[in-house]
Order: structure tokens, then sequence, then C-alpha cells
């Protein structure tokens, strides 16, 4: 049992071992800069979280998945020229609306940023997402979220009869390193990410989300 033990904590913590885990996830999207055929009627950006306000900083603040994500959006918006972008996000903090603040930032004038608020999760993301969507006539976006989590995301707004053009960021990559050759705990983090990530799409497909 000792054995079994240290050989499954090398395993998780060793990097090739994650990257053969994120392969089912992330190997349909090629890792390179964003280039669409058709260039789409809107851009759908998830959020990830963002702290809120607090004794010593009177501000909410978006976490490092949150910040990426809007950051390729915005890029895409500047590049592609401008369209819709409505930021997704919910729950227990303003993370749409911090979402906005990063997306006016870099660029991307604020008529053009719509907010969805309600959402818990990804399916409720793509839900509400959706309705906003339909709203105003479009049927055909490009999604924005990490890599990892994309297919699921894709799925889910498709599931809510739009045309999901993938715009992933944050791959999971590995090189001939000795970071990459030996076991850490960023491996064991990205590890937990993805066979959670693994662990939901056969929870979405159960509750027919997807």
């Amino acid at each position: 049992m000792l054995a079994i033990g240290v050989a499954g904590l090398f395993l998780i913590s060793w990097p090739p071992t994650e990257w053969l885990l994120s392969r089912p996830l992330e190997g349909a999207y090629p890792v390179r800069p964003f280039r669409p055929v058709v260039k789409p009627a809107a851009l759908v950006v998830l959020g990830s979280a963002s702290a809120p306000p607090d004794r010593g900083r009177p501000y909410p603040l978006a976490n490092t998945d949150t910040f990426e994500h809007s950051m390729l959006a915005a890029w895409i918006y500047n590049e592609i020229g401008p369209m819709p972008v409505l930021a997704c996000e919910g729950g227990h903090a303003p993370h749409a609306s911090v979402m906005r603040e990063l997306l006016r930032g870099a660029g991307v004038a604020d008529d053009f940023i719509w907010t969805e608020e309600m959402s818990l999760n990804t399916h409720q993301n793509a839900v509400f997402g959706a309705k906003i969507l339909r709203q105003h006539g479009i049927r055909q976006i490009a999604l924005v979220t990490d890599a990892h989590s994309m297919r699921r995301a894709a799925a889910c707004f498709r599931k809510e009869g739009l045309e999901v053009i993938p715009a992933p960021c944050q791959f999971g990559q590995i090189e001939l390193s000795a970071d990459d050759l030996l076991p850490n705990w960023k491996a064991i983090r990205r590890s937990e990410r993805n066979l959670h990530e693994l662990l939901a799409l056969g929870w979405y497909c159960l509750r027919g989300w997807i």
C-alpha cells in the first residue's frame, strides 16, 4: 500500500502525466493566435472568480483566470474589429463588473460590453448568456475560456442553439526542461484541475446539459 501511495503521488505530481491527462480536453485546439475564417457576430468571455472588496482593498479583484480570459477577449476585439463582448459570470461577487473594467481598460468600447451576472456555473453561463444573445439576434459566437474547460463550455452553448467558434487560452504545455521532468506542486494542481474537468464532463452529460 505504501508503494502504491508513493507511486500515485509521483504520477500526479509529474508534469508528463498532467500533460497526458489534458489531451482529451485540450488536444483538439491548436496553440496559435485566434484567427477565425469568418468573423463572429459576438464574443462571449467566461469569468472564473474575483475577490470582493475588503477592509484594506475597497474594490473587487479578478483572479488570474478571469484576467487572462478578459485580455484575450479584448485582444480579439481589437484585432478583428469591433463586436459585442458578453462577459458571463455571476455568483456571490461582482465578477462581470470586474470583467467590464478589465475589458474597457484593454480597449473595448463600453457600449460594446454586455454582462450576464446571474449564473453560478458554466451551464447557467450558457443558458442566461444565450438568452441575452438571442434578444440581439445573435447565433454565432467566439467563446473565450481556458483550454481545459473549452470542450464542456462550448458544448453548453451549442446545446442552447448557438454556433460556437472556440477561442481558448491558458494551454497546458510541456517542454524538455528540468521543471517539466521533475515532480512539482504545480503539476499536482493541474492534474487535479484536469481530473475535475473530466468528471464535470461526465456529470454534465448525465444532467443533459451538453
